[in-house]
Parts: structure tokens; sequence; C-alpha cells
């Protein structure tokens, strides 16, 4: 018995530290992190807002984006849905007549890691979630590379 509590609270306190770990356990450069969250809010208020010139700023001409969507938990997802760069522009530029109504609903931005080329997040919005992998241009900007979402699941039970 003496083992199970010792085993769980090991198991805790290295899931505490996982939580709280630096984002970062590479070198890199001074405002890396806000460039980044800058670059992922661009991405879901281009979206949320309607306004293209965000993602612009923050997407890569080379995007490539692709997910799964289905239309209720019942139903089985479809094939990849792909967005260019250029689609994406598109989108937004549509969802701009309904911006008003997404403008209050919940989105959030995560970053999971950070290199000093490379760069992974979340990006949860009214669609769903996405996997973001970004990359620092030769420029400095933090570019959005690749998209990989889907619509969002159904929560655990609890």
């Amino acid at each position: 018995m003496k083992l199970g509590w010792t085993l769980l609270l090991a198991c805790a306190a290295l899931q505490s530290c996982a939580a709280t770990r630096d984002l970062s356990p590479y070198a890199i450069e001074e405002g890396d992190r806000e460039a980044v969250l800058a670059a992922l809010q661009d991405y879901v208020d281009g979206f949320v807002l309607g306004q293209p010139e965000l993602l612009e700023r923050s997407l890569s001409p080379t995007l490539a984006k692709k997910g799964y969507r289905r239309a209720s938990p019942d139903e089985a997802y479809g094939d990849a849905v792909p967005l260019s760069f250029d689609a994406a522009l598109e989108l937004s530029a549509s969802l701009t007549a309904s911006a008003e109504s997404r403008a209050d609903s919940p989105s959030s931005v995560e970053v999971f890691e950070i290199a000093d080329k490379t760069a992974a997040g979340k990006v949860t919005a009214f669609w769903g979630i996405d996997y973001v992998h970004l990359v620092k241009e030769a420029d400095g900007r933090w570019m959005i590379h690749h998209v990989i979402w889907q619509t969002a699941p159904e929560p655990a039970a609890e």
C-alpha cells in the first residue's frame, strides 16, 4: 500500500512539473514567445472577426491546411478538407458579414513549444481545434505553415 501511494505522489509531481514547464527548453530570441502568440491570435481573429488582413499577416503563402469535420457527434468524419492560403483569405472575407455574431465566441491560443526556427501551438475556436506549426522566416516574422484541424470533439464524461 505504501508503494502505491508513493507511485501516486510521484506521478502527481511529474504531471505538475510537465504542466508548468518552460515552453522553450531551447535558446530563443527575446520576443519570440510573444511573436508566436501574436501569429496564433491573428490566425484565430482573422476567421472569428472576418478580417483577412490578419491572416495575411500570420499565414505563409505556402500554407498547407487540412481538416476533418462532421455535422454532429453521431456522424462520421468526412474526408480531409484542404484549405490553401488564397482560400483561407476568401473564407475569412466571406465571414465578415457574420463576424459580429462570433465576436464574443470563446477562443484560445496555446503555445506548445518554441525552438529557434520552429514552433508548435493549438488554436481552439467556434469551428473546432487546430494544431499549428510555425516557422521563423528570414525576416524574423513567425508564420503559420501547417495546420491540421477537426470539428470540436465531444467532451469526456466526468
